[in-house]
């Protein structure tokens, strides 16, 4: 843990910029939270930049002692808070005012700041929030201008109010003036002269390269605004309640020779997954804030077309992974990520047969995405699907071009073996009626992997998947980590990649 002078009324604090230590912890180990890797960095650069103090924890994993959360910091260690109570108390005793940004980590890949300062989104800034209504009016405003003037979207407390008790951000509220622990008592009384505002930030914001450089520029921009009361000539800010969204679910897996694909948009969020012919990961997630236009996250859009057709395009920041581990344990698999600064992805489905039902269809998939310069085909098969069921659990998904125009679509409940979905040739589409999976031993599924399905009408097919490329993936928030693995295929006989599969629950 360090401080770090300033000589302005800035005070910045990165709480969770610590290191876990993943040789204790090893891959697949139990699920733990996640440090918001590069804002230690992120945060000592700020500080430079605006002239800020700064208490930067950079060693501290947070599942050892959060240091956001009010009463593990307490117990835990004080001398964090106390840290904090000595910058401020120099910070008010140089200028009377000042203002405290805590520095955060976004999971998402996309160039987003989410503000929170005890308010839930949309409502009045009142007496309960960290901030005045004088800086809600003139800094927030001017710091949301500030960062879409440079392609940043901000929003306020869309995702992350600050509202939790233990928040860090609750002691500039009332909240703590009377708390019987003198050191909280302390910093609460510190925090009645002071403006105090969480900055959650997205991963190309955080990691180094161009969009950090622009938050940085932002940041700076709009120090006047943070570190004064003057009016500002700024616009208010957009309203971040967010909204349910009527988007309905769209997925499109391409399966090609120059590179596979996973593409999906939905209520909460979207993704785009690219796997290059040399192994590894290229990775988009976003997540909605309120407001999108339907189809968009971010820079990703996605429209379905008629009849049939979906059009993917994206542009924007991603994620290049060295392997497609990444989802065994978030924080290392980041930890090993690099940022590609810019993106752009152009594909169009064409389903095979135009007036279908629209809900599940194969087709062919035309278009190529360029990274950093890098230009990948990604012309091949494809098979698309809009709204539905997400289907049973644990579950074996397959959506397979089985050659001589004949295509399968499969969903199979390994817990009762009930079978659904259908083989697609010609014209006729032919319903399933059971299945059977072969699945590896432990934590490997695909090793000997097997599906053995009957068409009604008695047709029996014994198919052999072979992975291509693999993402498996384990989530947590329950009791029980839920694992998958999802695997691009191709099949004996078959010319290139036959399409995906997907186990889950396994």
């Amino acid at each position: 843990m360090r401080a770090l002078a300033g000589s302005r009324a800035l005070v910045l604090v990165a709480p969770h910029g610590g290191r876990r230590d993943y040789e204790r912890r090893p891959w697949g180990s139990a699920p733990l939270k996640v440090n918001d890797l590069h804002t230690a960095s992120l945060t000592e650069e700020l500080a430079a930049a605006t002239g800020a103090a700064a208490l930067i924890n950079d060693d501290l994993d947070r599942n050892d002692t959060d240091f956001n959360r009010l009463a593990a910091a307490h117990e835990r260690s004080p001398e964090f808070l106390q840290a904090l109570a000595d910058l401020l108390s120099d910070a008010l005793a140089r200028h009377g005012r000042a203002t405290v940004l805590t520095i955060h980590g976004w999971n998402v890949i996309q160039p987003v700041v989410d503000l929170g300062f005890g308010c839930a989104a949309g409502t009045p800034v009142g007496p309960a929030a960290a901030v005045s209504p004088a800086f809600a009016t003139e800094a927030l405003p001017a710091f949301v201008d500030a960062c879409g003037a440079r392609g940043i979207v901000a929003t306020a407390g869309a995702r992350y109010p600050a509202r939790g008790r233990e928040n860090l951000i609750q002691l500039f509220t009332p909240r703590y003036r009377e708390d019987p622990r003198p050191l909280v008592r302390h910093l609460a009384a510190l925090g009645a002269q002071a403006n105090a505002m969480q900055l959650e930030l997205g991963v190309p914001l955080r990691w180094p390269g161009s969009w950090r450089r622009r938050l940085v520029d932002a940041c700076t921009a709009s120090l006047p605004a943070f570190l004064t009361n003057g009016a500002s000539q700024a616009t208010p800010p957009t309203a971040s309640l967010s909204r349910a969204s009527r988007q309905r679910r769209h997925t499109l897996e391409i399966a090609a020779e120059g590179a596979s694909g996973l593409v999906t948009v939905d209520t909460t969020g979207g993704r785009l997954l690219l796997f290059p012919p040399d192994d590894g990961l290229v990775l988009f997630t976003g997540e909605r804030t309120g407001g999108e236009e339907p189809g968009r996250v971010g820079g990703l859009r996605v429209e379905a077309g008629t009849p049939g057709k979906v059009h993917v395009r994206f542009a924007g920041p991603m994620l290049r992974f060295p392997d497609t581990t990444a989802f065994l344990d978030l924080e290392r698999g980041l930890s090993r990520a690099v940022l590609v600064e810019h993106a752009d992805v152009a594909l169009d489905f064409t389903p095979i047969h135009p007036h279908g039902t629209g809900r599940a269809e194969f087709g062919v998939v035309r278009g190529c995405a360029t990274l950093d310069g890098r230009t990948l085909e990604l012309d091949g098969r494809g098979f698309a699907s809009a709204g539905g069921d997400p289907g049973p659990w644990p579950r074996v998904r397959a959506a397979l071009d089985l050659g001589r125009g004949r295509r399968l679509s499969l969903m199979l409940d390994l817990g009762t073996s009930v079978a659904s979905g259908f083989l697609c040739r010609g014209d006729e589409h032919v319903a399933v009626v059971q299945a059977w999976a072969r699945l590896g031993p432990g934590d490997d599924p695909l090793a000997g992997f097997a599906l053995d399905v009957e068409l009604d009408g008695g047709q029996r097919l014994e198919l052999r998947p072979q992975p291509v490329h693999s993402l498996p993936v384990v989530r947590g928030g329950g009791p029980v980590p839920i694992r998958l693995v999802y695997t691009s295929c191709r099949l004996p006989g078959v010319d290139g990649p036959a399409g995906w599969c997907e186990i889950g629950g396994v």
